[in-house]
Protein backbone atom coordinates (compact mmCIF):
# COMPACT_ATOMS: atom_id res chain seq x y z
CA UNK A 1 0.00 0.00 0.00
CA UNK A 2 2.64 2.12 0.72
CA UNK A 3 4.30 1.56 -2.78
CA UNK A 4 0.93 2.61 -4.09
CA UNK A 5 0.80 5.16 -2.60
CA UNK A 6 4.35 6.63 -3.46
CA UNK A 7 3.03 6.21 -6.97
CA UNK A 8 0.56 7.94 -6.90
CA UNK A 9 1.74 10.73 -5.19
CA UNK A 10 4.55 10.64 -7.69
CA UNK A 11 2.37 10.27 -10.97
CA UNK A 12 -0.04 13.14 -9.94
CA UNK A 13 2.84 16.02 -9.36
CA UNK A 14 4.14 15.18 -12.79
CA UNK A 15 0.71 15.88 -14.01
CA UNK A 16 0.44 18.78 -11.98
CA UNK A 17 3.43 19.97 -13.23
CA UNK A 18 6.21 19.11 -16.07
CA UNK A 19 9.20 20.09 -14.30
CA UNK A 20 8.26 17.17 -11.91
CA UNK A 21 8.40 14.53 -14.34
CA UNK A 22 11.79 13.26 -13.34
CA UNK A 23 9.56 12.01 -10.26
CA UNK A 24 8.00 9.28 -12.22
CA UNK A 25 10.79 8.31 -14.02
CA UNK A 26 11.55 5.31 -11.35
CA UNK A 27 8.04 3.84 -11.97
CA UNK A 28 8.25 3.81 -15.80
CA UNK A 29 10.53 2.56 -18.51
CA UNK A 30 12.24 4.57 -20.67
CA UNK A 31 15.02 7.51 -21.06
CA UNK A 32 13.46 10.85 -19.60
CA UNK A 33 12.77 12.02 -23.02
CA UNK A 34 9.96 8.82 -23.47
CA UNK A 35 8.79 9.29 -20.46
CA UNK A 36 8.02 12.39 -20.59
CA UNK A 37 5.95 12.32 -23.74
CA UNK A 38 3.98 9.75 -22.42
CA UNK A 39 3.28 11.48 -19.14
CA UNK A 40 2.12 14.50 -21.47
CA UNK A 41 -0.42 12.86 -22.93
CA UNK A 42 -1.98 12.48 -19.64
CA UNK A 43 -1.58 16.03 -18.84
CA UNK A 44 -3.11 17.53 -21.67
CA UNK A 45 -6.18 15.02 -21.04
CA UNK A 46 -6.19 16.30 -17.54
CA UNK A 47 -5.92 19.82 -18.69
CA UNK A 48 -8.91 19.35 -21.60
CA UNK A 49 -10.74 17.80 -18.77
CA UNK A 50 -10.59 20.31 -16.47
CA UNK A 51 -11.65 22.85 -19.39
CA UNK A 52 -14.46 21.18 -20.75
CA UNK A 53 -15.79 20.93 -16.98
CA UNK A 54 -15.59 24.51 -16.65
CA UNK A 55 -16.60 25.57 -19.99
CA UNK A 56 -20.00 23.65 -19.01
CA UNK A 57 -20.16 25.44 -15.54
CA UNK A 58 -19.04 28.75 -16.91
CA UNK A 59 -19.99 29.26 -20.44
CA UNK A 60 -20.78 33.48 -19.70
CA UNK A 61 -17.06 33.89 -18.71
CA UNK A 62 -15.91 31.42 -21.12
CA UNK A 63 -17.21 34.35 -23.63
CA UNK A 64 -15.96 36.64 -21.80
CA UNK A 65 -12.28 36.45 -22.13
CA UNK A 66 -12.36 33.88 -25.09
CA UNK A 67 -11.69 30.70 -25.69
CA UNK A 68 -8.17 30.54 -25.58
CA UNK A 69 -7.69 32.69 -22.81
CA UNK A 70 -10.08 30.42 -21.06
CA UNK A 71 -8.46 27.54 -21.67
CA UNK A 72 -5.79 28.85 -19.86
CA UNK A 73 -7.38 29.86 -16.78
CA UNK A 74 -8.31 26.03 -17.16
CA UNK A 75 -4.72 24.65 -16.53
CA UNK A 76 -3.88 27.31 -14.56
CA UNK A 77 -6.96 26.77 -12.14
CA UNK A 78 -6.50 22.83 -12.55
CA UNK A 79 -2.62 23.25 -11.40
CA UNK A 80 -3.35 25.05 -8.02
CA UNK A 81 -6.96 23.56 -7.83
CA UNK A 82 -6.56 19.75 -8.08
CA UNK A 83 -10.39 18.25 -8.61
CA UNK A 84 -10.72 16.32 -5.07
CA UNK A 85 -14.10 14.65 -5.99
CA UNK A 86 -14.86 11.95 -8.80
CA UNK A 87 -17.65 14.42 -9.73
CA UNK A 88 -16.27 16.65 -12.10
CA UNK A 89 -19.65 18.93 -11.89
CA UNK A 90 -18.16 19.94 -8.64
CA UNK A 91 -14.93 20.92 -10.22
CA UNK A 92 -15.41 24.26 -10.52
CA UNK A 93 -16.71 25.50 -6.99
CA UNK A 94 -13.61 27.37 -6.22
CA UNK A 95 -13.19 29.28 -9.39
CA UNK A 96 -14.79 32.66 -8.69
CA UNK A 97 -12.03 32.67 -5.97
CA UNK A 98 -9.74 31.86 -8.25
CA UNK A 99 -10.39 34.60 -10.66
CA UNK A 100 -10.54 37.29 -7.87
CA UNK A 101 -6.10 36.44 -7.04
CA UNK A 102 -5.47 35.19 -10.61
CA UNK A 103 -3.04 37.75 -11.67
CA UNK A 104 -4.20 37.97 -15.39
CA UNK A 105 -7.80 38.71 -14.86
CA UNK A 106 -7.52 41.46 -12.59
CA UNK A 107 -8.17 43.80 -15.29
CA UNK A 108 -11.89 42.64 -15.72
CA UNK A 109 -12.80 42.95 -11.84
CA UNK A 110 -16.40 41.84 -12.40
CA UNK A 111 -15.71 38.11 -13.14
CA UNK A 112 -15.51 37.11 -9.28
CA UNK A 113 -18.83 37.89 -9.16
CA UNK A 114 -20.04 36.79 -12.54
CA UNK A 115 -18.62 33.30 -11.74
CA UNK A 116 -20.43 33.42 -8.54
CA UNK A 117 -23.85 33.65 -10.24
CA UNK A 118 -22.58 30.85 -12.83
CA UNK A 119 -21.93 28.73 -9.90
CA UNK A 120 -25.52 29.26 -8.41
CA UNK A 121 -27.31 28.67 -11.72
CA UNK A 122 -24.85 25.66 -12.52
CA UNK A 123 -25.70 24.13 -8.74
CA UNK A 124 -29.35 25.11 -10.17
CA UNK A 125 -29.70 22.69 -12.36
CA UNK A 126 -28.61 20.00 -10.86
CA UNK A 127 -30.51 21.19 -8.23
CA UNK A 128 -33.92 18.28 -6.84
CA UNK A 129 -37.11 18.71 -8.22
CA UNK A 130 -39.26 21.22 -6.21
CA UNK A 131 -42.14 18.86 -4.53
CA UNK A 132 -45.44 20.00 -5.43
CA UNK A 133 -47.80 21.68 -2.73
CA UNK A 134 -51.22 23.91 -2.47
CA UNK A 135 -50.93 27.46 -1.85
CA UNK A 136 -54.31 27.75 -0.68
CA UNK A 137 -53.30 26.09 2.72
CA UNK A 138 -50.98 29.16 2.83
CA UNK A 139 -53.66 31.46 3.20
CA UNK A 140 -55.63 29.03 5.34
CA UNK A 141 -53.35 29.92 8.81
CA UNK A 142 -54.16 32.37 10.99
CA UNK A 143 -53.30 35.60 11.14
CA UNK A 144 -51.67 36.11 14.24
CA UNK A 145 -49.74 32.73 13.64
CA UNK A 146 -48.64 33.63 10.33
CA UNK A 147 -44.91 35.57 11.56
CA UNK A 148 -44.14 32.11 12.57
CA UNK A 149 -43.93 30.81 9.20
CA UNK A 150 -40.83 29.05 7.64
CA UNK A 151 -40.91 29.20 3.57
CA UNK A 152 -39.34 25.79 2.43
CA UNK A 153 -38.03 27.37 -1.07
CA UNK A 154 -37.55 25.50 -3.93
CA UNK A 155 -33.96 24.01 -4.64
CA UNK A 156 -31.22 25.51 -6.23
CA UNK A 157 -32.98 28.91 -5.00
CA UNK A 158 -29.86 31.90 -4.86
CA UNK A 159 -29.51 35.20 -4.12
CA UNK A 160 -26.08 36.88 -5.78
CA UNK A 161 -24.82 40.40 -4.77
CA UNK A 162 -22.65 42.27 -6.43
CA UNK A 163 -21.30 45.99 -7.17
CA UNK A 164 -21.53 45.39 -10.77
CA UNK A 165 -24.26 44.66 -13.71
CA UNK A 166 -23.85 40.88 -13.51
CA UNK A 167 -27.52 40.05 -14.14
CA UNK A 168 -27.07 42.19 -17.61
CA UNK A 169 -23.88 40.53 -18.52
CA UNK A 170 -25.39 37.35 -17.84
CA UNK A 171 -28.50 37.82 -19.92
CA UNK A 172 -26.93 39.04 -22.81
CA UNK A 173 -24.94 36.27 -23.41
CA UNK A 174 -27.40 33.46 -23.19
CA UNK A 175 -28.53 31.38 -26.65
CA UNK A 176 -30.98 32.98 -28.82
CA UNK A 177 -30.67 36.99 -27.09
CA UNK A 178 -32.10 39.21 -29.81
CA UNK A 179 -31.75 42.68 -27.54
CA UNK A 180 -29.26 45.32 -27.77
CA UNK A 181 -26.33 44.88 -26.14
CA UNK A 182 -25.05 47.76 -24.06
CA UNK A 183 -24.00 47.35 -20.45
CA UNK A 184 -24.35 50.28 -17.83
CA UNK A 185 -20.97 49.49 -15.71
CA UNK A 186 -22.09 51.53 -12.71
CA UNK A 187 -24.98 49.68 -12.12
CA UNK A 188 -24.93 47.19 -9.10
CA UNK A 189 -27.55 44.02 -9.62
CA UNK A 190 -28.47 41.28 -7.30
CA UNK A 191 -29.50 38.14 -8.79
CA UNK A 192 -32.28 35.77 -8.09
CA UNK A 193 -31.31 32.39 -9.28
CA UNK A 194 -33.76 30.35 -9.81
CA UNK A 195 -34.99 26.93 -11.65
CA UNK A 196 -38.62 26.07 -12.98
CA UNK A 197 -39.24 22.93 -14.43
CA UNK A 198 -35.39 22.31 -16.86
CA UNK A 199 -34.59 25.73 -16.77
CA UNK A 200 -32.77 27.76 -14.64
CA UNK A 201 -33.95 31.67 -14.66
CA UNK A 202 -31.87 34.62 -13.49
CA UNK A 203 -33.76 38.12 -12.49
CA UNK A 204 -33.08 41.00 -10.88
CA UNK A 205 -34.20 41.65 -7.39
CA UNK A 206 -34.28 44.88 -4.73
CA UNK A 207 -31.96 44.95 -2.05
CA UNK A 208 -34.81 44.61 0.06
CA UNK A 209 -35.74 41.25 -1.26
CA UNK A 210 -32.67 39.85 -0.77
CA UNK A 211 -32.17 40.55 2.62
CA UNK A 212 -35.61 38.84 2.75
CA UNK A 213 -34.64 36.23 1.47
CA UNK A 214 -30.95 35.57 2.52
CA UNK A 215 -32.80 35.81 6.16
CA UNK A 216 -35.40 33.01 4.77
CA UNK A 217 -32.97 30.91 3.48
CA UNK A 218 -31.21 30.08 6.49
CA UNK A 219 -34.55 29.29 8.10
CA UNK A 220 -35.53 32.66 9.87
CA UNK A 221 -39.12 32.99 10.43
CA UNK A 222 -41.44 35.12 8.24
CA UNK A 223 -42.23 37.60 11.27
CA UNK A 224 -38.29 38.24 11.92
CA UNK A 225 -37.12 38.10 8.01
CA UNK A 226 -39.66 40.41 6.93
CA UNK A 227 -38.91 43.00 9.80
CA UNK A 228 -35.12 43.10 9.28
CA UNK A 229 -35.47 43.36 5.59
CA UNK A 230 -38.02 46.54 6.46
CA UNK A 231 -35.62 47.90 8.92
CA UNK A 232 -32.62 47.88 6.65
CA UNK A 233 -34.95 48.71 3.32
CA UNK A 234 -37.29 50.84 4.31
CA UNK A 235 -39.14 50.69 0.81
CA UNK A 236 -39.26 46.83 0.28
CA UNK A 237 -42.68 45.47 -1.08
CA UNK A 238 -43.16 42.44 0.77
CA UNK A 239 -46.53 41.90 -1.08
CA UNK A 240 -44.79 42.11 -4.06
CA UNK A 241 -42.03 39.58 -2.79
CA UNK A 242 -44.42 36.88 -1.91
CA UNK A 243 -46.77 37.63 -5.00
CA UNK A 244 -43.68 37.05 -7.56
CA UNK A 245 -42.50 33.70 -4.95
CA UNK A 246 -45.87 32.36 -5.43
CA UNK A 247 -46.23 33.16 -9.44
CA UNK A 248 -42.72 31.78 -10.12
CA UNK A 249 -43.18 28.40 -7.84
CA UNK A 250 -40.21 29.67 -5.45
CA UNK A 251 -41.67 28.71 -2.40
CA UNK A 252 -42.62 24.91 -2.23
CA UNK A 253 -43.97 24.59 1.37
CA UNK A 254 -44.03 26.19 4.94
CA UNK A 255 -43.56 24.94 8.40
CA UNK A 256 -44.45 26.61 11.46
Amino acid sequence: MAELLALQTDFAAALRDSGRTSDIERWLAGDTGHVDRRVAIYRANMVAAADKALSSAYPVIRQVVGVEFFHGLAREYQRGTPSTSGDLTEFGARFAAFLATFEHTQSLPYLPDLARLEWAVHRAYGAADAPDWDAATLAAIEPDRQAAIRFHWSPGLAVVASGYPIVRIWTIHQPGYAGEFSVAWDRADTALVARDGFAVGVSECSAGEAAFLDESLIGTPFGDAAAAAACSHPDFDLAALLARALSMRLICGFTL
